[in-house]
């Protein structure tokens, strides 16, 4: 019988000091815009708490590590903890240099995170409108099991429709595999949801201002995004990534 590698699986541990992305299974390079898009959104809602726990990754490889020493090192200001790591893992870290930039208990800052239960899912999809469906119904079961009510999101599955259809229509590398990644976490009294892409981007200033017509077969999709979300923001590094938070409570 042929040996299958199981693949990367993604999961949130948060009784911890600090949060904790936790990695299983066997790592490639084609996971790695999952795990980062994961640390991006951890980090924006617990700046300078979060750790990564690959105690349970059956096997990485060098481009895997390579882009997340790229990565963390882009960002050294996050301070990201190294918290576990398999023995598989250890032996990499002796040869690579991605042990330079996690640290170490004792030299992190003090952290200071709300005792908070997150739920968290990260998934990449093709860059196809019928994908759009999937995405919102994804970020809908982690609302629901963050204990968040249908009627209370149904505001964020519409903004969260038209950050996907913006990711998939202007986002396109052009390429026949692209992609758009979606990071949803979700406590019992917020929501926040990430869409990110490989393409050129736009102006969301302008868009928002209502100073470009490009949006208008989609009901100007920043503009709903700004009026249905209490937090949009934009960044542009590689590709574009759109944050949509909503509060509860």
């Amino acid at each position: 019988m042929a040996f299958v590698a199981a693949p990367m699986t993604l999961s949130l541990r948060s009784g911890e000091d600090r949060p904790s992305l936790a990695i299983s299974g066997h790592v490639v390079e084609s996971d790695v815009c999952r795990i980062v898009s994961a640390l991006d959104h951890l980090t924006g809602e617990n700046y300078r708490c979060v750790s990564l726990d690959l105690s349970e990754v059956c096997s990485i490889d060098t481009a895997a590590l390579d882009c997340l020493a790229e990565s963390a090192h882009a960002h050294s200001e996050r301070h990201l903890r190294l918290s576990r790591a398999s023995g598989e893992v250890q032996r990499h870290l002796t040869h690579h240099p991605i042990g330079r930039y996690y640290h170490v208990d004792e030299q992190l800052p003090e952290c200071d995170v709300p005792g908070k239960s997150w739920k968290l899912d990260v998934f990449s999809l093709p860059s196809d409108s019928i994908y759009c469906r999937e995405a919102r119904h994804r970020v809908r079961q982690v609302a629901r099991d963050a204990g968040l009510e249908d009627h209370w999101i149904g505001d964020m599955l519409v903004a969260v429709g038209e950050a996907v259809t913006n990711a998939i229509k202007y986002g396109h590398s052009g390429r026949e595999d692209s992609t758009f990644t979606v990071s949803c976490l979700a406590s019992s009294d917020r929501l926040s949801v990430s869409v990110s892409d490989n393409g050129p981007g736009f102006v969301p200033a302008l868009a928002a201002a209502g100073e470009i017509d490009w949006f208008a077969e989609s009901g100007r999709g920043v503009q709903c995004m700004y009026s249905l979300a209490d937090d949009v923001s934009f960044s542009f590094n590689g590709g574009t990534t759109v944050r949509l938070v909503k509060n509860y409570g």
